[in-house]
């Protein structure tokens, strides 16, 4: 079974009692700065650890042996595509062991949150780039409501077509040079992403109800902040490793650090 961890960052010790000479009272303190240089004047700071919004910071890690690239002849646009595409989703860090590319979301009811809290990496529109016969990028996130932006950036005609489940949401031809294409996510789930003509190009766009997701890094890393306080379930979700999860205290303030593994 996967393993996880997660942890809290110690409270900060405390503050020792002052000296017996010190100054005190709201009197003596005011005549004290008085007689202070600017410099010597010393401004209250807030713990930042405290004072964060409740935030989840973590890892996703894969300790298995990664497998060996996909490999699809191609039979058309060889001129473009190339004779041979290789296929590898699982990118992992070698030093950290990170995995690259897994989508982390937080579940949290939607009346535990008090208005509209929107991820500060989150963009306004979804990216679905055809480029050098590979959709870019591969994976990734968005919200329903929020637009797909589907361009095509090589010398030849491609086909993009997008289902959820077993409906299609989008199947349109993108000439080489034409316009954009704009379509808008209405479903929460996970999107296939494929192109017709060329069988072997394939991606997925998750997409969420909420704000609280995010796509791993290169060094397996995330992070996702403004969350309701209270124990929720993460979830890591991979287009070949499957899913992992694990359930997570989070506090009123303050960063809650968490791995998360693929074996």
């Amino acid at each position: 079974p996967t393993q996880s961890r997660s942890f809290t960052n110690p409270a900060p010790t405390s503050v020792p009692p002052p000296p017996d000479n010190a100054v005190r009272g709201t009197t003596a303190t005011a005549q004290a700065e008085k007689v202070m240089a600017p410099s010597q004047r010393v401004t209250p700071t807030v713990d930042p650890i405290k004072a964060e919004s409740p935030t989840i910071v973590g890892r996703v890690l894969f300790r298995g042996v990664v497998p060996p690239p996909t490999h699809f002849e191609v039979d058309r646009d060889v001129e473009v595509c190339g004779k041979v595409v290789n296929l590898q989703p699982i990118t992992i860090d070698p030093t950290t062991g990170g995995l690259r590319n897994a989508i982390v979301h937080v579940d949290v009811a939607v009346a535990a949150v008090a208005g509209e809290i929107f991820n500060a990496e989150q963009e306004e529109v979804v990216l679905i780039k055809n480029k050098n016969c590979s959709f870019m990028p591969q994976v990734g996130v968005g919200r329903t409501g929020i637009e797909a932006e589907i361009t095509n950036d090589d010398p030849l005609m491609h086909n993009t077509n997008m289902t959820f489940g077993n409906r299609t949401v989008l199947n349109v031809a993108l000439v080489a040079g034409g316009n954009p294409i704009r379509k808008s996510f209405k479903k929460a789930g996970l999107h296939l992403v494929k192109c017709n003509v060329h069988k072997f190009m394939y991606g997925y766009r998750y997409v969420f109800d909420d704000p609280f997701f995010a796509m791993t890094k290169e060094t397996g890393q995330f992070r996702i902040s403004n969350l309701p306080p209270g124990l929720h379930l993460v979830t890591v979700w991979h287009e070949t490793l499957g899913i992992v999860q694990k359930q997570v205290q989070v506090p009123s303030q303050g960063i809650v650090n968490l791995d998360l593994e693929f074996k």
